[in-house]
C-alpha cells in the first residue's frame, strides 16, 4: 500500500486541518488483508507516526469501538463497516447502478463493477461478482493499482493533463504477472488506446487467465465521472470477444448510470468533489475496504 508519512503531508499552513482526525483514519486504513493483527509498533511504522501518536489514535478509537485487541494486538472491529456503510447509504448507490450492472452480469455471468479514481488506486463503489475463485476478488470498497486496471486506463486517460501528468511521476509499477504494464511507455500506450476507442482491455495484468473491458460513465457535460468494467475468464472469452460483445452491453448502462447520477445529484456531486478537492488532482487515497499490497 502507499504510505505518506506524517512529515509529507500536504496541508501544512491549513490551520483547519484536522491533525488528530487525519492520524486516526491513517490508522484504520493501516490494516490490510496482510496486516490484519498488528501491534502498537507495527500500526506506527506502517503510518509513520511516532508510537506516541499511534498509541493515543488506537486508545481513541478503541474506546469509539472501532478497534479491538487480541492480546498485545489491535485490530479493527466490525464498526468500521459502518463509516463506508454510510457513504453507500446516503448516495443511493443501490438504485444508482447495482440494478443496470447486475442486468450486464446476468447476461454474461462476469464481474461487473463501477469505480471512481482514488489516489493512485481505483476504488470499487458498486460490484457484482462472478462465481471464479480469483486471487484479486474485488467487493464495495475494494482498491486495486490504475496502471493494471481496465477501470483505471479509463478513468486516468480522461483525467485532466496535470493529474495525469502527477500520477507519471509517483506511480511505481509492481508486476503481478508477466504481461503486467511496467513502464511509463506501456501505460502511456495503454492510455493512447482508451482515447481512440473510448474504452479499455487489460489482458492478464493482475493474475493469469483473466481478462477485462472498461468504459467510462459521462456527465451531460462529457465529463467522465466514473467507469464499469466486466472482468471475466480466458478459458470462456479471449479479449476481442470481450470487446465485441462486452463494451456495448457496458455502454448502455453506463448511460443509465449517468441518468441515474442526474437523479441523485448527491453522488455526483461527491463523485465530482473528489475529484476536484485531492491533492494529485486524481482523488483522495481513502479507501473503506481491502486493498492489496502495492508499492
Amino acid at each position: 500500500m502507499n504510505k505518506t508519512s506524517a512529515s509529507q503531508r500536504p496541508h501544512e499552513g491549513d490551520r483547519d486541518f484536522v491533525e488528530s482526525l487525519a492520524r486516526g483514519l491513517e490508522v484504520i486504513l493501516s490494516f490490510t488483508r496482510e496486516s490484519p493483527e498488528m501491534t502498537l509498533k507495527e500500526v506506527a511504522e506502517k503510518t509513520g507516526l511516532s508510537p506516541a501518536t499511534a498509541r493515543r489514535s488506537l486508545h481513541t478509537l478503541r474506546k469509539l469501538g472501532y478497534v479491538g485487541m487480541n492480546g498485545k494486538r489491535f485490530l479493527l472491529r466490525a464498526k468500521v463497516l459502518s463509516l463506508g456503510s454510510a457513504f453507500l447509504n446516503s448516495m443511493n448507490i443501490k438504485d444508482v447502478a447495482d440494478h443496470f450492472l447486475q442486468e450486464v452480469h446476468e447476461e454474461f455471468h462476469d464481474a461487473v463493477s463501477l469505480a471512481v479514481l482514488n489516489g493512485n488506486h481505483v476504488l470499487y463503489v458498486s460490484h457484482i461478482s462472478s462465481m471464479r475463485d480469483n486471487r484479486f476478488r474485488a467487493r464495495i470498497g475494494y482498491s486495486l493499482p490504475i496502471y493494471c486496471t481496465s477501470l483505471g486506463h479509463v478513468l486516468l486517460a480522461f483525467s485532466d493533463p496535470k493529474a495525469i501528468e502527477t500520477y507519471f511521476d509517483t506511480v511505481s509499477f509492481e508486476r503481478y504477472t508477466s504481461r503486467t504494464i511496467s513502464s511509463a511507455e506501456e501505460l502511456q500506450s495503454a492510455l493512447d488506446f482508451v482515447r481512440r476507442n473510448d474504452h479499455a482491455a487489460a489482458l492478464e495484468q493482475l493474475e493469469y487467465g483473466v481478462l477485462s473491458v472498461a468504459v467510462p460513465v459521462r456527465s451531460p457535460d462529457g465529463d467522465v465521472l466514473a467507469a464499469v468494467n466486466c472482468s471475466g475468464e480466458l478459458s470462456r472469452a479471449n479479449l476481442d470477444t470481450m470487446i465485441e460483445t462486452r463494451v456495448p452491453a457496458l455502454r448502455k448502462a453506463a448511460d443509465r448510470i449517468a441518468a441515474a447520477l442526474e437523479r441523485h445529484p448527491a453522488l455526483l456531486h461527491s463523485i465530482q468533489s473528489g475529484n476536484v478537492d485531492s491533492p494529485s488532482g486524481i482523488g483522495a487515497d481513502l479507501a473503506l475496504g481491502g486493498t492489496i499490497a502495492t508499492p
